[in-house]
C-alpha cells in the first residue's frame, strides 16, 4: 500500500506581551487559577476512573490465570498418580508374584513399591491387598524413608470402603476415593493427613482377579501446590467438593466438615446460599460478594484430556465424569481498594502540586493554552499520519473511531465510515476470513494474526492485524480496538526470498548429482551390460534350450527394472517442481538417501547404517526439500569418513517424542574444526577443497522454513553429528 505523502507543520509558540497593573494581574491570576484548578480536577477524575477500571480488569484476568494454573496443577498431579497405578498393576514384579507367590516374589514386589515411594514421594502407602481383604504387601512412606511393613503388622482391610468398591471393578477400571483425612482405628490421624486412595483390580495371566493395588496419595502435596499460587495480586484459592464442603477453606476450622461433626454447618450452602446456588448450576462464573470478588470453575480431575495418550486399553477411573471439585479464587475488595487508594494518593499529590503551580503561573496561562493547543494539533497529525490503521469497533461490530490511514485505505470520508458495520466496510470475502478472530475478540481474547485479505475497496492486501478487547467494569466486552499494518511489500519480499531459496536448493541438488555422476553412470552401466550379455546368450541358444532362454529373459527384465529404478530415483531427486506440502515420513526419506548413496558407499568401503524408530510420526513439509537436507548431511558425512583411515561408518537415526521428530546424521570422521564453530552454517564457509560451502546454509534455511531447528552436536572423538527436529504433524 502506497501512502500519500503528507507534511507536518511545525508547532509555533505564541508570545504576547501585555502591560497591565499589579491589581489586574492579581485578580486575573486568582480567577484563572481557580478556573484552572476546577478544570484540572476533571481529567484527574476521569483518569482515576479509567485506571481503576484497568486495575480491576487486570486483577480479574489474574484470577482467571490463577484458576487455570490451579486446574493444570490438579490435572498434572492426578495424571501422575493414575499413571503410577497403571504401571503397578501391570509391571513384571506383580505378574511374577501372581504366577508364583512366595517369599522371594513378595520381597521383590515390596522392593519395587519401596523404590517407587522413595522416587515419587507422593504416596503415604503403597499396598497389594488380596481378595480376602488382607494386606499381602505394604510400604509406608515413613516421613521420607520408605519401609517395607513386616508380615505380622499387615492389616485386614476387607471392611474399608475403598476395598469393597474396588472389588466390584473389572480389570482396567480404577476406583478413586474422595479427598479426605486418613483415619486409623476409627480416629483421625493427628496431625491431620489429607489423602486420596486410588485402587484397581489386578488379574493374572488367565484373566482372574487376584487382588487390589492401592495407592494412598498425599493430599497435602496438592494443597501445598495450590497454596503456592496464593498471594498473586491478593488472590486466595479455595477448593470445594461436590457436596459443598471445603477441602481448602477460608480458615482451617471451615475444612473437612463431612468428617468433623462440629463443622458440618460450615458448608457453603449454609455460609453463602446464593454463591452455592450459582456454583451448583454453572460450571464457571463470577460472584460479587460484600467483601470480595469471587471467580469459580468446576474441574473434573480424573478426566483424561488426551485419551489417546494413555492408549486405548489404559485403565480408566470409574465415574470420572461425575467426580468433580470446584476451584474458587477470592479477590478481597481490600486488594482492589489498596491499589485504588495508592493511585488516589498519588493523583492527589500531583493535583495539589499542579494546582499550586497553576496559581503561580496564571499570568502566563494564555501562552500555556496556545502551546497546548498547538501540541494537540501536532499529536493529532502524528496519529493521522502514522502508517498504521487504528480503529475502534463496538460490540455491534460498528466502527466508532478511525484515523486518517483507515480512511485513506477505503477511500471514504469520516462520516461515511462512522457507524458502518465491518461486513459493509471490508466486503463479504474479507469479513468471512476475519470473522473467527472478531468473535474471539468479542469473547474477551486478544488476537494477533497475519492474513491476506481481498478488501472490497482496497483490493488484495497482506496485513498484520491485532484485535484488543475493551472490557467494562463488570467484565463484559463492550468492543475492541483494531490495529492493522499493511505488510504487502514485506510479504512480497518474503515470497521472492523463498523462491530464490528453492532455486538455490535445486541448483544444489543438481550439483550433488553432478558429483555422483560417475558412480551413477557406473551403477547404470552394470545392469545395461548384464542386459546386453543375457540378450546375446539368449540369441545364441534360442533354438537349443528354451528353459535356459526363459531364465535369461527374466534376468534381463530384472536388470532393466534395476536400471529404470536408478534413473527414476535420480530424476525425482533433481526434478524442479512447485513445493507440495503434506505428510512426510522421515524413515522413508532416510531409506531413499541410503539407496542413493549405496553404490558409492560400497565402492569406498563405507557402511551406511539405518537406525529408524518404529511408528515414527509424520511431519508436515515438502518431501524433496527435506530429502535434500538429509542427502546434504549424508554427503558431508561421506566426505568426512573418506578423509582419514580407519572405521568408515555413516548412521542415519530417527526418533521422536510427544511434540517433535528428530533426524540425526552422524559419522566416524574427524569432526568439525573447532575454529569454525557455528560459522559452518554461514554461506561459503567450508573446510573442504573445491566446495562452495552452501550445503549446510541451504539445509538450515530449509529446516527453518519448516519451523524446525538444525544444529551441530559436539561428540569429542566420535566424529560429526548433525541433528534437526521438526514438529509432528498432529502438533502443527
Amino acid at each position: 500500500m502506497k501512502w500519500p505523502e503528507q507534511r507536518l507543520s511545525q508547532a509555533h509558540a505564541i508570545h504576547r506581551v501585555a502591560k497591565v497593573n499589579a491589581h489586574q494581574i492579581a485578580q486575573l491570576s486568582l480567577l484563572l487559577g481557580l478556573a484552572f484548578s476546577v478544570l484540572l480536577a476533571i481529567p484527574f477524575l476521569f483518569y482515576y476512573r479509567a485506571e481503576s477500571d484497568n486495575n480491576l480488569s487486570l486483577l480479574q484476568a489474574e484470577q482467571d490465570r490463577v484458576i487455570k494454573l490451579a486446574a493444570g496443577t490438579i490435572h498434572l498431579e492426578m495424571d501422575a498418580v493414575l499413571s503410577d497405578l497403571r504401571y503397578l498393576s501391570q509391571h513384571n514384579e506383580i505378574k511374577s508374584y501372581l504366577s508364583s507367590p512366595g517369599r522371594n516374589s513378595s520381597i521383590n514386589l515390596a522392593t519395587e513399591y519401596q523404590v517407587l515411594a522413595r522416587q515419587k514421594r507422593l504416596y503415604d502407602q503403597i499396598r497389594f491387598i488380596g481378595l480376602d481383604g488382607m494386606e499381602e504387601v505394604r510400604v509406608n512412606f515413613n516421613e521420607g524413608k520408605p519401609e517395607i511393613v513386616a508380615g505380622s503388622k499387615l492389616q485386614d482391610k476387607h471392611g474399608r470402603y475403598y476395598f469393597e468398591e474396588a472389588l466390584w471393578l473389572a480389570p482396567g477400571q480404577i476406583y478413586v476415593s474422595p479427598l479426605d483425612l486418613n483415619i486409623e482405628q476409627g480416629s483421625v490421624d493427628q496431625p491431620s493427613k489429607p489423602v486420596m486412595r486410588f485402587a484397581t483390580p489386578v488379574a493374572d495371566d488367565q484373566g482372574l482377579i487376584r487382588g487390589i493395588v492401592v495407592l494412598n496419595y498425599f493430599g497435602q502435596r496438592l494443597r501445598e501446590k495450590l497454596n503456592a499460587l496464593e498471594g498473586l495480586a491478593g488472590n486466595r484459592i479455595r477448593l470445594l467438593n461436590a457436596q459443598g464442603y471445603w477441602l481448602m477453606g477460608p480458615t482451617p476450622e471451615d475444612e473437612w466438615g463431612f468428617i468433623f461433626p462440629e463443622r458440618a454447618q460450615r458448608r457453603l450452602d449454609r455460609l453463602s446460599p446464593l454463591l452455592w446456588q450459582q456454583i451448583r448450576t454453572e460450571y464457571s462464573g463470577t460472584y460479587r460478594a460484600a467483601a470480595s470478588w469471587i471467580k469459580f470453575e468446576r474441574i473434573y480431575p480424573l478426566l483424561v484430556e488426551n485419551p489417546s495418550a494413555g492408549g486405548l486399553h489404559a485403565s480408566q477411573p470409574v465415574d470420572a465424569d461425575r467426580y468433580f471439585w470446584t476451584i474458587v479464587v477470592e479477590l478481597p475488595h481490600s486488594a482492589m481498594q489498596a491499589a485504588n487508594i495508592a493511585l488516589l494518593k498519588q493523583l492527589l499529590t500531583i493535583y495539589g502540586a499542579l494546582a499550586l503551580f497553576a496559581f503561580l503561573v496564571a499570568g502566563a496561562l494564555a501562552f500555556a493554552i496556545s502551546r497546548n493547543r498547538t501540541l494537540s494539533q501536532v499529536m493529532e497529525k502524528v496519529v493521522d499520519n502514522v502508517p498504521v490503521l487504528v480503529a475502534y469497533v463496538d460490540a455491534d461490530r460498528r466502527y466508532r473511531f478511525n484515523n486518517m490511514a483507515y480512511e485513506q485505505l477505503f477511500g471514504l470520508q469520516p462520516g461515511d465510515i462512522y457507524g458502518k458495520t465491518m461486513r459493509a466496510m471490508l466486503g463479504e470475502t474479507a469479513y468471512r476470513a476475519v470473522q473467527p478472530y472478531i468473535e474471539q475478540a468479542l469473547a474477551g481474547k486478544t488476537v494477533a494474526f497475519e492474513q491476506q485479505l481481498a478488501y472490497a475497496r482496497a483490493g488484495m492486501r497482506d496485513v498484520a492485524i491485532s484485535y484488543l478487547p475493551d472490557f467494562s467494569p463488570q467484565g463484559d466486552v463492550r468492543g475492541f480496538y483494531v490495529m492493522i499494518n499493511d505488510i504487502t511489500l514485506i510479504k512480497e519480499s518474503e515470497r521472492l526470498d523463498r523462491q530464490r531459496m528453492l532455486e538455490l536448493a535445486h541448483v544444489s541438488r543438481l550439483a550433488s548429482m553432478g558429483e555422483m555422476a560417475t558412480e551413477i553412470a557406473h551403477e547404470i552401466n552394470q545392469p545395461l551390460a548384464a542386459i546386453s550379455m543375457y540378450s546375446a546368450a539368449g540369441l545364441r541358444t534360442l533354438q537349443d534350450d528354451s528353459g535356459q532362454m526363459k531364465s535369461w529373459l527374466e534376468a534381463i527384465n530384472t536388470q532393466a527394472k534395476r536400471a529404470s529404478e536408478i534413473v527414476r530415483r535420480m530424476r525425482r531427486f533433481v526434478r524442479k517442481d512447485e513445493p507440495r506440502f503434506g505428510p512426510v515420513d522421515m524413515n522413508s526419506i532416510a531409506r531413499e538417501v541410503a539407496s542413493l548413496l549405496n553404490h558409492e558407499a560400497k565402492s569406498q568401503g563405507v557402511d551406511v547404517v539405518l537406525e529408524l524408530a518404529e511408528d515414527l510420526p509424520s511431519v508436515q513439509g515438502e518431501r524433496v526439500l527435506l530429502e535434500q537436507v538429509v542427502f546434504n548431511l549424508a554427503r558431508n558425512a561421506m566426505d568426512a569418513v573418506l578423509s582419514q583411515p580407519g572405521e568408515r561408518r555413516i548412521t542415519l537415526r530417527t526418533s521422536s517424542d510427544a511434540q517433535l521428530v528428530y533426524v540425526e546424521v552422524s559419522d566416524t570422521g574427524p569432526g568439525v574444526d573447532p575454529a569454525l564453530g557455528e560459522k559452518i552454517f554461514d554461506s561459503f564457509v567450508t573446510s573442504k577443497q573445491g566446495n562452495l560451502g552452501m550445503g549446510l546454509t541451504i539445509s538450515r534455511s530449509i529446516i527453518e522454513a519448516h519451523a524446525g531447528t538444525l544444529r551441530y552436536v559436539t561428540k569429542p572423538g566420535a566424529g560429526n553429528a548433525f541433528l534437526f527436529s521438526l514438529a509432528c504433524e498432529a502438533q502443527r
